[in-house]
């Protein structure tokens, strides 16, 4: 059985991925290969999963890219991810944090709001590219507050954060597997959650909602899909070793300390939850205009 991300390896879905093929593996007591078609915001992968055949041996460790997000940004996606693949559950959910460079004059949300509205346009934020998730946080925090921010991407998050830390970008909206040691040593502050709730590992820091800013909850989450073609009796399966997963005291242990949850959803809150995504992700496109082609 295979496993297919399609994002680089050391990143953090593969990180998730990787610890979620081996809860699979020791359920089903046999090998689970986690592969890293990587490539164009994550749809080689995707592809090659929605070309495989379908018996259940090849799975897709999708993300908030590939399942919604691709498909509102690019004109030529090689799939169509309704048609072509069934959502099994949703795997974990990592809230984004907003944090600025340490030496950023802002000490919170609103001297950002402020600042970025005296000088509009004067401050930036970085993301990992054109349409990735990180830059859809950012924007949606834009929108909902009318600041006026310059969107600097970058090829990757390693750069986006090196850029960050270095002083030469203002700030990010990213989840805490990237953000969690900068933040830690102090090179980076954290001034808001953009969570129903604050995260465990920063309880000083505000939820947006908090502040007044209801609207703005952004997240990076992973879920377990397969080719829609996929008999029912192996999707059953699948989704009863999913739920063994995500119950697992040990593997919510080891996300938490990531500052990422499981999802433990039915199948039709699954679906809602999508819908939810796509809807939200959609306005924020179409308001800034959002396009890699």
């Amino acid at each position: 059985m295979s496993l297919v991300v399609p994002f680089p390896a050391g990143g953090p879905a593969d990180i998730v991925a990787r610890l979620y093929a081996q809860h699979l593996s020791t359920l089903t007591g046999k090998p689970v290969v986690v592969e890293n078609p990587a490539g164009a915001g994550g749809t080689i992968g995707t592809r090659a999963v929605a070309q495989a055949k379908p018996d259940g041996y090849t799975l897709l460790f999708g993300t908030t890219s590939t399942v919604v997000i691709n498909q509102l940004i690019m004109k030529n996606v090689p799939y169509d991810f309704d048609k072509d693949f069934s959502v099994l559950g949703l795997i974990a959910n990592a809230p984004h944090v907003l944090a600025v460079r340490s030496s950023f004059p802002a000490k919170d949300i609103a001297e950002l709001v402020a600042l970025a509205k005296k000088d509009p346009g004067q401050y930036t934020f970085a993301s990992s590219g054109i349409g990735t998730i990180v830059q859809m946080g950012a924007e949606l925090f834009r929108l909902e507050t009318g600041t006026d921010l310059l969107h600097i991407p970058f090829k990757g998050g390693s750069a986006a954060t090196l850029a960050l830390v270095s002083g030469d970008v203002d700030m990010t909206v990213n989840d805490m597997t990237t953000l969690k040691s900068l933040i830690t040593d102090g090179r980076l502050r954290p001034l808001a959650v953009a969570h129903t709730q604050r995260l465990a590992l920063l309880p000083d820091v505000p939820t947006f909602a908090e502040l007044g800013y209801a609207g703005i909850q952004s997240s990076t989450w992973w879920g377990l899909a397969v080719h829609s073609d996929t008999p029912e009796d192996i999707k059953g399966t699948l989704r009863a070793l999913h739920a063994k997963i995500i119950a697992d005291p040990a593997y919510k242990a080891r996300l938490a300390e990531m500052a990422v949850d499981t999802l433990d959803l039915a199948s039709d809150q699954t679906t809602a939850f999508v819908k939810a995504e796509n809807e939200k992700w959609s306005r924020v496109v179409k308001e800034a205009n959002i396009s890699v082609d």
